[in-house]
């Protein structure tokens, strides 16, 4: 199932959806033209499923990765600390992710596979795009940017390019023994 797709309320990001969405054409991919654009893409709230676009302020990202260099050098990064932020900024944002959810930092490099059936977003906290993958669908998140999952329609991380790694950090839905193994990353 693919998701219908939505910039959520209360958040905003630059470029067009034609910039993010590919879709298939044999083995290859493309822009979508406009009548795909119009059953891809909601512009108001009609009920439907639908994944959600959000974008995290720049502040937080620059305290992710301070956050991660602290707990290089000297072992006092404090990531639960960062998610607790993390859920607060998006519940500020009426997004808020569920009460039992599970944060997971994940970097996926090119043989990498990421399980994705309990996630309810993943937030690209790198430095390069991150493809996510449906049937016939794909969309890119930008560094800063990330999707809720519509129901039903978890996506694919497709892996990075040969020397590049995806670091996401994943909201899973459910107790700390939900969150799933990755193959190819690390916690």
């Amino acid at each position: 199932m693919t998701p219908s797709f939505a910039v959520a309320p209360n958040f905003q990001f630059k470029g067009s959806w034609p910039e993010r969405l590919l879709v298939a054409e044999g083995d290859a991919w493309r822009a979508p033209d406009d009548s795909e654009l119009a059953g891809l893409t909601l512009t108001e709230l009609d009920g439907a499923a639908c994944g959600w676009l959000f974008s995290v302020p720049a502040h937080m990202r620059h305290r992710f990765w301070a956050m991660l260099d602290d707990e290089a050098k000297a072992g006092t990064g404090d990531f639960e600390y960062f998610s607790d932020d993390l859920a607060q900024f998006l519940a500020f944002k009426a997004l808020p992710p569920p009460a039992d959810a599970v944060y997971e930092l994940l970097i996926q490099d090119v043989a990498g596979k990421v399980k994705t059936d309990d996630v309810w977003a993943l937030i690209n906290f790198g430095e390069d795009p991150v493809l996510l993958g449906w049937r016939g669908v794909q969309l890119r998140l930008e560094p800063g940017e990330g999707f809720q999952t519509a129901a039903g329609a978890p996506p694919e991380v497709l892996p990075p390019a040969k020397d590049e790694l995806n670091v996401l950090v994943a909201i899973r839905q459910g107790s700390a023994s939900s969150a799933g193994d990755t193959d190819g990353s690390a916690p």
